[in-house]
């Protein structure tokens, strides 16, 4: 069976495609621009959700804490990428946290305003439902994939997913993140994670310096995360 990395992205990047001109408008009067450094944290768990949210440049982690008391890492955004939709068209609480992995920049759109311009225009309602219809199978593809692989199977499914995400427009990828959120991306322990990396290292599958990791045999992570 051959891998594939795109059934573990969400693609968002066509959310306001053929609106018209008034919506248009309408959305860049609800738009502001932010900066936010590393380690801000955009939005808390259990609070009302407040905007939807264009990354134009960086990263942010989305997190929970469970009922046992450990943080689990859902998904990253990277450049291009909008969220925080669901928990604002569905009128709940947000499920997750949100804060930067490094300095980012975003466009925010107001969530009062954002939903009441979905109400007036079908064509971003349309496209809405399919972006969310598309996101809901990544969720399962993921969750289904982890519930069943072992530490290494998924610590290198995971590495694969952040190749993948720190991918510059060049084809170069630095994976720079900590090992503790590494081990709550993957839901194993950080001493697991430590040992894994040590030996992906150890076989030149990875590089791996403090805090960055780079990957090297790209085919061989493949063929571990996708034994079984």
């Amino acid at each position: 069976m051959s891998f594939t990395i795109s059934k573990y992205h969400f693609k968002s990047d066509h959310i306001f495609d053929g609106i018209s001109q008034k919506t248009e408008v309408d959305l860049k009067k609800i738009k502001t621009v932010a900066l936010f450094s590393k380690g801000e944290i955009l939005y808390e768990e259990n609070t009302n959700p407040k905007a939807v949210y264009f990354l134009k440049k960086g990263k942010v982690k989305i997190e929970q804490l469970n009922p046992d008391g450990k943080v689990r890492i859902f998904y990253i955004y990277t450049d291009g990428e909008y969220f925080g939709f669901r928990p604002l068209l569905s009128n709940e609480m947000n499920p997750v946290s949100a804060s930067f992995l490094e300095d980012s920049e975003l466009e925010i759109y107001e969530g009062t305003g954002f939903k009441s311009i979905v109400r007036k225009s079908s064509q971003l309602s349309f496209n809405l439902i399919e972006i969310l219809s598309y996101e809901f199978n990544v969720w399962i593809n993921l969750m289904s994939s982890l519930s069943h692989k072992s530490a290494k199977e998924k610590i290198a499914l995971i590495l694969l997913i952040l190749d993948e995400k720190y991918k510059t427009s060049e084809g170069i990828s630095e994976i720079t993140m900590t090992k503790s959120d590494i081990a709550r991306y993957t839901e194993t322990t950080e001493e697991t994670v430590v040992r894994v990396l040590s030996f992906f290292a150890e076989q030149g599958i990875i590089r791996n310096e403090g805090r960055v990791f780079e990957v090297i045999d790209v085919q061989m992570l493949e063929i571990i995360a996708e034994r079984f």
